[in-house]
């Protein structure tokens, strides 16, 4: 068992010596930055993973490729949205500015965002947003759930994406 351990750990050194110059070549392809080397940590998992299903077949280095081409997008894909989850939720908990005439700073502005939700989303705004109130007190206050109020700061977000896109830098 120990020698049949030692040999695979021997072979995937040779293969890691073979390919890692493809991990290389993807991250750069896909022009990542990788200054914690997390993007060639996944490329080394799946290098890993492909040889342990797949080495040994014709098509193995087709097979790598492919693998950990797909690791890396996925990663790529999972920090964009964790990167706008972030955005959108320090925009809607961040400490709200305690001023019951905000509407004042731009009266364009709070107009445009207004028009553009229910009336339940504009309640949703002034005291989730505005006012800085928790959704546990925003839907005692409403007479509804939290899920209710969740509810409608879900379809504020969907809602304002586009509306807010041109103040987004």
């Amino acid at each position: 068992m120990e020698g049949l351990l030692q040999k695979q750990t021997k072979d995937f050194s040779e293969i890691l010596a073979e390919y890692e110059s493809m991990i290389y070549h993807l991250i750069h392809k896909l022009n990542i930055q990788d200054r914690d080397g997390e993007f060639y940590q996944q490329g080394l998992i799946a290098l890993w993973e492909s040889y342990q299903k797949f080495y040994g077949r014709d098509s193995f280095p087709k097979i790598t490729y492919i693998t950990i081409r797909s690791r890396l997008i996925d990663l790529i894909r999972k920090k964009s949205r964790l990167i706008e989850h972030e955005t959108i939720s320090e925009f809607f908990q961040e400490e709200a500015v305690n001023d019951s005439n905000i509407e004042n700073f731009d009266p364009l502005f709070w107009d445009m965002v207004k028009n553009a939700l229910t009336e339940k989303q504009w309640v949703y705004v002034q005291k989730r947003i505005i006012q800085g109130r928790g959704i546990k007190e925003i839907a005692y206050e409403e007479g509804t759930t939290t899920d209710a109020v969740k509810g409608w700061g879900k379809e504020v977000k969907r809602k304002l994406k586009p509306v807010l896109k041109p103040y987004l830098i």
